[in-house]
């Protein structure tokens, strides 16, 4: 009975485990694990709470080292969430049991490996307050039940009721694309341009094509289309019962369309259709994202990193407030790089910061 290390025998029984956890979301799935390793080496930390052959915790994380950041296991890059998951049905005695476990074995291995922190991004398990772990709120995240379209349409202000009655207008439609060529040739190029609009390094193309490739049933890729061509990109995952939106990409040319507000409506209607219970939209870390989710009648919960330390340091994150990096990183970025060289580079920034 204890916290024991991945091995792949038990990857068709972990990802069961997630599926069916509420909290459950991409990056604590398996094939996240393959797609990190393969696309940017890093050293998994990833541990299974076993209990007489039942699994009863996963925790998935990596090993990250930032000349920025310092050296942390970090649950998880390149994604908003990450952290331990507990069994469904333990209760408060066995998750304080196990939690304290993890916390003496995620310990020892900072100070075997002589790193600084562990970072969990948003881990949902974690109550508040536990002594031994400290809680860093830095913005809210968009959450709303699927309620049926109708329901869901009510709930639109009228003037965003004609904004998508206007992109219906102009003959935008919205498909569900599969495989690797509709992420090569109509997502890839979308994000690009998205990235670099917003003063954000992309990831290579080659990251989208591995999750793909690992995760097909849990990749969801949709395209708005104007006059055969495309506009609009939405990337989403499902698992479980959720569907959690980590990409919305856009051709700033086609703005007046409104393509992402049409991507959105139509989207809410194809997951409901489908039968998935809850729609995460993340979190909302400046104005425009707030403006834009709120209008979708999103409920607001707060958004926080965990960390565990063996030390009295204090951790750093990309999102520590006024004065870091990301503050000047985006206009320098959408200034001074130009796309080619973005794209080039791109995988290499990432890596650095973990985002």
């Amino acid at each position: 009975m204890s916290w024991q290390p991945y091995d792949e025998t038990t990857a068709r029984r972990w990802d069961a485990f997630v599926s069916g956890h509420p909290e459950g979301r991409l990056p604590h799935l398996t094939g996240f694990k393959r797609s990190v390793e393969e696309t940017y080496r890093f050293e998994p930390f990833y541990r299974a709470y076993l209990q007489g052959g039942d699994l009863r915790a996963v925790f998935p994380g990596f090993f990250h080292r930032s000349r920025l950041y310092g050296r942390k296991i970090v649950s998880q890059p390149f994604n908003e969430y990450g952290g331990i998951l507990f069994a469904v049905n333990a209760g408060p005695d066995e998750r304080w049991r196990i939690l304290d476990e993890f916390g003496r074995v995620a310990l020892d291995a900072l100070r075997t490996k002589k790193f600084d922190h562990l970072e969990m991004r948003h881990p949902a398990d974690i109550p508040v307050g536990n002594p031994r772990f400290r809680f860093v709120p830095l913005c809210q995240r968009a959450v709303r039940t699927l309620d049926a379209p109708d329901i869901l349409w009510a709930d639109l202000a009228s003037k965003d009721r004609n904004i998508i009655r206007k992109a219906q207008d102009f003959g935008l439609t919205f498909t569900e694309d599969h495989g690797e060529e509709a992420l090569r040739t109509r997502f890839y190029p979308l994000y690009l341009r998205t990235m670099k609009r917003l003063g954000t390094p992309p990831h290579p193309r080659a990251y989208f094509l591995r999750l793909s490739r690992h995760l097909p049933e849990n990749l969801k890729l949709f395209c708005v289309t104007y006059r055969a061509t495309p506009v609009a990109a939405l990337v989403a995952w499902a698992v479980g019962a959720t569907v959690h939106v980590t990409d919305m990409c856009s051709d700033d040319a086609a703005f007046f369309l409104r393509p992402n507000d049409f991507a959105v409506w139509e989207f809410l209607r194809w997951a409901h259709d489908r039968g998935y219970k809850l729609f995460d939209f993340g979190p909302v870390r400046y104005r425009g994202q707030e403006i834009f989710k709120k209008k979708w009648n999103m409920e607001m919960r707060e958004y926080r990193y965990v960390y565990l330390s063996p030390g009295p340091g204090r951790p750093k994150n990309p999102y520590s407030g006024p004065g870091g990096v990301l503050d000047l990183a985006p206009g320098l970025w959408r200034a001074l790089v130009p796309a080619g060289v973005g794209r080039m580079v791109g995988k290499y920034l990432r890596k650095e910061i973990g985002l």
